[in-house]
């Protein structure tokens, strides 16, 4: 869908104009591409992302279904980081080496956990790749443009077994509303269970980065620790709650 179509075809309850929306939504879309920009290379553009962002805006006031028991702005916020995130697919920036990297710390974390019942320590993780801990570290800073948790890429399933995924169960009719109620409950348990599994300091982070939304220097400064090793522990935590979630690395498909 182009941008001239989306302006000229969405509504919101058939009540408000594609303006409307962007005058109250574009605050929202910018905060969306500003968490984004700061994870991908120099070469994806902010302007991008928020053009992203207002077709997916647009098209989440045509697909809302004002019947549901959900806010139209928790809907919208979906829809329009999920544009933004199949942009950057889309865009195919990462060069295939640090795809294989990223793959090979992932998979070392993977191993080490399911050996040890516990989260690998970084010393753990380089020496069962045969490196040394600066080395890993310097290989973290390489992959941090991947440090990004497509949570829609993690399956939730109903009763009877079928794979739903979070944008389904948001846009599911109001018939299926305790089917999707159980998958969404379904996630949530299963990422609070990731989160609490985290080590200590990586929860921290979390929560400083995801919900206290402080940015990369301003946790350095509350931790105590340079801004290049807060990044590096940030993409050491989204590998491991990759492995811990069953995600598929960006550009794995």
């Amino acid at each position: 869908m182009t941008t001239a179509t989306a302006y000229a075809t969405a509504r919101e309850d058939g009540s408000r104009t594609p303006e409307q929306l962007l005058e109250e939504y574009l605050p929202m879309i910018r905060y969306h591409a500003g968490q984004l920009i700061r994870r991908v290379p120099n070469s994806v553009e902010m302007d991008d992302l928020i053009d992203a962002g207002v077709l997916g805006l647009l098209d989440s006031a045509q697909r809302f279904d004002h019947t549901r028991d959900i806010q139209f702005k928790t809907f919208a916020a979906y829809r329009v980081r999920g544009a933004m995130i199949d942009y950057i697919r889309e865009f195919d920036w990462l060069p295939r080496g640090l795809r294989d990297t990223s793959k090979q710390l992932q998979h070392a974390m993977m191993e080490l956990e399911h050996n040890h019942g516990r989260p690998a320590e970084e010393a753990e993780i380089a020496q069962h790749l045969g490196i040394g801990v600066e080395e890993y570290r310097n290989r973290l800073q390489q992959v941090r443009g991947m440090a990004v948790v497509y949570f829609d890429d993690m399956p939730v399933f109903s009763e009877d077994d079928d794979s739903l995924d979070i944008m389904e169960s948001l846009e599911g009719s109001a018939d299926d509303m305790p089917e999707h109620q159980a998958a969404m409950r379904q996630f949530a348990d299963r990422l609070a269970d990731c989160i609490e599994s985290l080590p200590p300091r990586e929860r921290v982070l979390l929560t400083l980065y995801y919900y206290e939304e402080l940015n990369m220097k301003e946790i350095a400064l509350v931790l105590d620790l340079t801004e290049s090793r807060v990044s590096q522990i940030h993409s050491q935590m989204v590998l491991r709650m990759r492995s811990l979630l069953g995600l598929e690395l960006p550009g794995s498909r």
